[in-house]
């Protein structure tokens, strides 16, 4: 799979944008809280939204509240554009992403909100062209792009071979944010992790720029197995008082653009 996502991104909190946006007519938003109705006939109410095949379409003005799973599913979906969408839900629960998005081409999301117990947004397989801008996230796990490989089935994302190219995060501010900025190819869930199975899908052309902020981990920075990447001027202090917000590398030699507090991968290549 190749992901192409040329964009600026927001992790836990709040992301500055770049670039001005047309400003939509303001409309009173819809609100939908899962718990004001039944369950549908095959007793479904895992999502509270579901956008599937749509192309030239915008989401706008909504408010989604406590849904079960998922709040928002775009599977298949060309030139689709979410605007000022508001979702809540307790820190919490579990598998309550804000918007996960798959299979889909030109997505912006842009001026949301989005507080959960689990992933702000959540990128799938098969994705090109994804743009997120002005998007404050917590609380939440910030913006992912998770557990690709881990499904046999995934188109061009097969366990043993797969890309991920072209991701950019550039100008984030974190407040009090855990592990800020993560890179890790032996994740697994559940206390399933093996250092001896770390993931091949290879990661290239990968950046992280203009980061600045706290964090209430003293790993601030942790990049485990990933080649590819290209960190410029990080600023993040530790909150805590253990000392110094630090750096953890494993088998990665990223390439340094301007400032990096904390330190990080001590030795890498400088650009």
């Amino acid at each position: 799979m190749e992901l192409n996502i040329k964009a600026s991104f927001a992790f836990l909190l709040l992301f500055l944008a770049r670039l001005g946006d047309a400003q939509a007519p303001t409309a009173q938003p819809a609100v939908f809280d899962i718990t004001k109705y039944g369950a549908s006939s095959n007793g479904d109410i895992s999502k509270n939204l579901s956008f599937n095949f749509l192309t030239n379409s915008t989401i706008q003005d909504i408010t989604s509240q406590d849904s079960k799973l998922f709040h928002v599913n775009v599977n298949g979906c060309k030139n689709l554009t979410f605007i000022r969408v508001n979702i809540t839900a307790p820190p919490e629960s579990i598998n309550t992403d804000g918007i996960h998005v798959a299979q889909s081409s030109n997505v912006n999301i842009t001026d949301c909100v989005i507080g959960t117990g689990d992933d702000c947004i959540s990128i799938g397989d098969e994705l090109e062209q994804l743009h997120i801008t002005r998007v404050t996230c917590g609380p939440g796990h910030g913006i992912s792009v998770g557990s690709l490989g881990k499904t046999p089935g995934e188109k061009r994302c097969a366990s043993h071979q797969g890309v991920v190219t072209d991701l950019h995060y550039e100008d984030i501010i974190v407040q009090n944010v855990t592990n800020p900025i993560v890179i890790d190819q032996v994740y697994c869930p559940y206390n399933q992790r093996n250092k001896d199975l770390p993931s091949q899908v290879k990661i290239s052309k990968v950046s992280i720029k203009n980061v600045r902020g706290t964090s209430r981990t003293q790993d601030a920075v942790l990049l485990l197995c990933s080649k590819g990447v290209e960190i410029g001027d990080i600023d993040i202090a530790y909150n805590g008082k253990e000392g110094l917000a630090k750096s953890r590398c494993e088998n990665v030699k990223p390439t340094f653009v301007g400032k990096q507090n904390p330190p990080v991968c001590t030795g890498a290549q400088s650009a």
